[in-house]
C-alpha cells in the first residue's frame, strides 16, 4: 500500500471525484458500440463489481510492470487517468488525479501504484466471469493463457475500462484488438498471443473470437453470449451448450421410401466415426424428424447446433458455426451425442463478406474435421460447391413420402389431437401435394378451429395454395375400374396382369383414343395392380414460358417419380410429342427431344396419353415400350354401362347406342343428378350429343 511516508503521496489528489466501476451496458458511448454490434440487447453477467474491479487493477498492475520507463513516461497520463476511473469498496488505495502529476514523477507513481495493487488484491476471489471462462476452458481444452486471452476478449466487450486500458497501452491499433495490445496485459509476447490467435488454434476452431481480412480480432457474439449466460457450475454451462432435442414425431416406417440409404444412415452413425450425411428436400418432407431418429437408434442424443441465441431470435452465420465448433470441441471422443447442423445452407454457402479470411478450402476441412458424426440439413443442394458435396460421406434425398405413408402419417396427427374424422377426409387430406408437416399443420389448426372434416380440408387446400401459388387439383374418389368396359386393340386385363407377372418396371406406354375412353384411367388401374402411386402431370404443370424452363420442369417429373418409386402419367402429350418435322420454333423441337431423353434408361413405369396419336414425332412412337389404341364402345357394352349409370333399361325404340365412351356416360350421369332426370329417352338423347360433339370417330381398317 502506499502510506503517507512514501515520495508520491504528495502528487495524490484525496480530492478526485472517484467513479464507480460501471459495466458498458449502462454507459452511452456510441464509438464502442458502433465498434463491437454484438453488445445490443444483451445482459451483463453476473458478477460483483468490486470483484471486476479488483481484477482489472490486477490486470492494469501486470501491464505497466512491463512496459519501459520510456513508455511509461509516454503513456503515463493515461495509463493514471485508466486507473482513477475504478473504484474498490474498502480498499486502502488512493485516487490520483494524473492532470496534477508531473511527467516526470508519473513512472515512480505508476509503479508505487501497481505494487499497492498487487498487495492490496492479496486473496482475490475467483470472479463469476472467471468462473464461467474457466468452465468453459475446461470443457475446450484452453490453457491459461487461451483462457487470460478470452478473458480480455470478454471483459473488453462487457466493461469500458478495458477497453481504455487497451487505448492507452502501446501496440494499440484504434478500436480493435492486436496481439501486440493484449500482450502486456495477458503475459505473454505478441508472437505468442498471434499464435493463440491463429484459425487452427483451440479458441478460432471453439469459435470464440472473430477475425477480420485485416488481421484485427473481436470477440464473437456467442462468446458474449457464454459470458452473459449466469450460469453457476459447470453442469449448467453444460445445458446451455448442449441444449436436448425433442424426440421425433415421426417412426422408422415413415421414411420407408428412402429405401437403402435410410440403412447406410443408420450404419454410418452407429459405428461412431467422424462421417458426415448431406439430407437434402423439400421443406416438410421429415429431414430433421430424420436425423432425431437417426441419433435415437444410433443411442445417442442429436445436439442441433446454433438454432437460436439466448433470446431467442435468429443466430447469425457466425454465430452458428461458432456453436458447432463448440459441440465439435465438447463431444470430441464422446459416443453418446450427434450433432445436427438444420437449415445450413448459410453456414455451408461461402458468404461474399467471409471471402477475407474463409474460403473454399476452409468450408472443405468444415465438413472432413467433425471429430463426430454430424448431420447437415439442407433444402436446396444445388448451390453447394461440388468440392462440399464430394466430401459428404452419404447424401440422401428427401422427396414427398407417397399416399400411403402421408395418410399414415395423418392419421397419426388425428389421434394425436384426438379428432374424428371420416376415412374420405383422410384419403382426401393425405392426397393434396404437400409435405407431410403442411398436413400435419392442417390438423392442428382444424383441432383450435372445432375440428370438422371441412374445416381440416379447407386450411389443408389453403396451405397447399399458399406454399405452391395455385389451387390443388379436386380430389378423384377411387373408383373400382373394370377393364372388360373399355374397348382396344388388345384385352387389358391381361396386359394388366402381364405386366404386374412380369417384375420389371422400367418400362413406356402410350396410350391413344378420343377422348374418355379410359386411358388415365386404365393407367391409374395399372399402378393400382403394380402397388404405386401416380404422379400425374398436365400441361399446365409442364409448359414454361422461358426459355429452357419446359425441359427443366420435364426432367424434374422425370426425377420425381423416381424417387418416389411412383408411376408418371402426362395426360394430353401431343404437346410434348409433336412432330418436329413440324416444328416452326427451336424449343418445340428441344421439347421433344428431352422427353425423348428422359425415356431412356426408365427405372419406373411412364405413362403417356393422347387424343391425336397422328401428330405424334414417329420417333417418340417408337420409344415406348407398347402402344395401345383405345376405341369407343361397342353396342353391347354402351348397354351395360347404361345400366350400370342409370339403373335402368335403354328405351328398346330406340337404335343402340353407338360411338360411345365411357367419359360419355360419366358426364351425363353428373348432369342427370344435378337436374334430377331420369327417364330413359332424355338419357340416350344427351349420350347421343356427347357423341355428335367429339365428332366423326376414325376407325381402324380391318375385320
Amino acid at each position: 500500500m502506499i502510506s503517507k511516508a512514501s515520495p508520491v503521496w504528495p502528487l495524490i489528489c484525496p480530492d478526485l471525484t472517484r467513479q464507480p466501476f460501471i459495466p458498458i451496458g449502462m454507459r452511452n458511448r456510441k464509438a464502442l458500440r458502433s465498434r463491437n454490434n454484438y453488445s445490443h440487447g444483451m445482459h451483463q453477467p453476473a458478477a460483483s463489481s468490486d470483484g471486476e474491479a479488483i481484477r482489472f487493477r490486477l490486470a492494469w498492475a501486470d501491464a505497466v510492470s512491463r512496459l519501459s520507463p520510456l513508455m511509461l513516461n509516454r503513456h503515463g497520463e493515461g495509463l493514471l487517468s485508466v486507473f482513477s476511473r475504478v473504484k474498490i469498496d474498502d480498499a486502502d488505495l488512493p485516487d490520483v488525479d494524473a492532470a496534477d502529476i508531473k511527467p516526470s514523477d508519473r513512472p515512480a507513481l505508476i509503479k508505487e501504484l501497481a505494487s499497492a495493487c498487487r498487495i492490496s488484491a492479496g486473496h482475490v476471489r475467483k470472479s463469476e466471469l472467471d468462473k464461467i471462462i474457466g468452465w468453459l476452458g475446461e470443457l475446450l481444452g484452453l490453457d491459461s493463457l487461451d483462457q487470460a486471452i478470452v478473458s480480455l476478449f470478454a471483459r473488453v466487450n462487457l466493461f469500458e475500462e478495458w477497453q481504455e486500458l487497451l487505448d492507452v497501452l502501446p501496440g494499440n491499433r484504434g478500436c480493435h484488438l492486436t496481439p501486440a495490445a493484449m500482450a502486456p496485459i495477458v503475459g505473454a509476447t505478441p508472437n505468442a498471443v498471434d499464435r493463440r490467435l491463429h484459425i487452427s488454434a483451440p479458441i478460432c476452431v471453439g469459435g470464440l473470437v472473430d477475425r477480420d481480412p485485416d488481421g484485427e480480432f473481436s470477440a464473437a457474439n456467442y462468446l458474449l453470449r457464454i459470458a452473459r449466460s449466469g450460469a453457476r457450475s459447470k453442469a449448467q454451462l453444460v445445458r446451455t451448450l448442449m441444449p436436448r432435442s425433442s424426440r421425433s414425431s415421426l417412426l422408422w416406417m415413415d421414411f420407408d421410401h428412402l429405401g437403402v440409404p435410410r440403412e447406410i444412415a443408420e450404419k454410418l452413425v452407429s459405428s461412431g466415426e467422424a462421417v458426415s450425411i448431406l439430407l437434402y428436400g423439400p421443406p416438410g418432407t421429415g429431414k430433421t424428424e430424420f436425423a432425431r431418429l437417426l441419433a435415437s437408434r444410433a443411442g445417442a442424443h442429436a445436439l442441433f447446433a446454433g438454432e437460436a441465441d439466448d433470446s431467442g431470435r435468429e443466430p447469425h452465420r457466425r454465430e452458428r458455426l461458432a456453436h458447432l465448433m463448440t459441440l465439435r470441441a465438447i463431444t470430441r471422443g464422446d459416443q453418446k451425442h450427434l450433432i445436427v447442423m438444420d437449415e445450413a445452407d448459410d453456414v455451408l454457402l461461402l458468404d461474399p463478406e467471409e471471402r477475407g479470411h474463409r474460403s473454399k478450402l476452409w468450408l472443405n476441412n468444415l465438413v472432413e474435421s467433425g471429430a463426430r458424426p454430424t448431420i447437415w440439413i439442407i433444402n436446396e443442394p444445388r448451390r453447394l460447391e461440388e468440392s462440399i458435396v464430394r466430401r459428404m460421406d452419404l447424401a440422401i434425398e428427401f422427396p414427398k413420402p407417397s399416399q400411403s405413408v402421408r395418410e399414415r402419417i395423418v392419421r397419426r396427427h388425428i389421434r394425436k389431437q384426438r379428432l374424428k374424422l371420416s376415412d374420405d377426409t383422410v384419403a382426401q387430406l393425405a392426397s393434396l401435394p404437400a409435405a407431410p408437416a403442411i398436413l400435419a399443420s392442417a390438423v392442428r389448426g382444424a383441432k383450435r378451429a372445432g375440428g370438422s372434416d371441412c374445416e381440416v380440408l379447407a386450411i389443408g387446400n389453403e396451405l397447399v395454395s399458399a406454399v405452391s401459388g395455385r389451387r390443388p387439383s379436386p380430389y378423384r374418389f377411387h373408383k373400382v375400374y373394370d377393364p372388360a368396359l373399355s374397348v382396344a386393340d388388345v384385352d387389358l386385363a391381361a396386359l394388366g396382369c402381364q405386366l404386374n407377372r412380369a417384375g420389371k418396371l422400367g418400362w413406356s406406354l402410350l396410350l391413344s383414343g378420343p377422348s374418355g375412353t379410359g386411358k388415365s384411367a386404365f393407367a391409374r388401374h395399372l399402378a393400382d395392380q403394380l402397388g404405386m402411386e401416380v404422379i400425374e402431370k398436365r400441361g399446365s404443370d409442364l409448359l414454361n414460358p422461358f426459355v429452357g424452363g419446359t425441359e427443366q420442369l420435364m426432367a424434374e417429373a422425370f426425377h420425381e417419380a423416381a424417387r418416389s418409386g411412383a408411376m408418371l402419367l402426362i395426360d394430353e402429350a401431343d404437346d410434348f410429342l409433336a412432330n418436329r418435322a413440324e416444328a416452326g420454333r427451336s424449343w418445340e423441337r428441344s421439347m421433344v427431344n428431352e422427353m425423348l431423353r428422359q425415356m431412356e434408361g426408365l427405372r419406373y413405369p411412364f405413362v403417356a396419353t393422347t387424343n391425336h396419336a397422328a401428330i405424334l414425332d414417329p420417333a417418340s412412337q417408337r420409344r415406348f415400350t407398347l402402344r395401345v389404341a383405345f376405341q369407343t364402345l361397342d353396342a353391347q357394352r354402351a348397354l351395360d354401362l347404361f345400366e350400370r349409370y342409370f339403373s335402368i333399361e335403354y328405351p328398346v325404340e330406340l337404335a343402340p347406342p353407338l360411338d360411345q365412351t365411357p367419359g360419355d356416360f360419366a358426364v351425363v350421369a353428373a348432369r342427370a343428378n344435378l337436374l334430377a332426370v331420369k327417364e330413359a329417352p332424355v338419357l340416350a338423347k344427351w349420350l347421343r350429343e356427347e357423341a355428335e360433339a367429339r365428332g366423326p370417330v376414325v376407325r381402324p381398317i380391318g375385320f
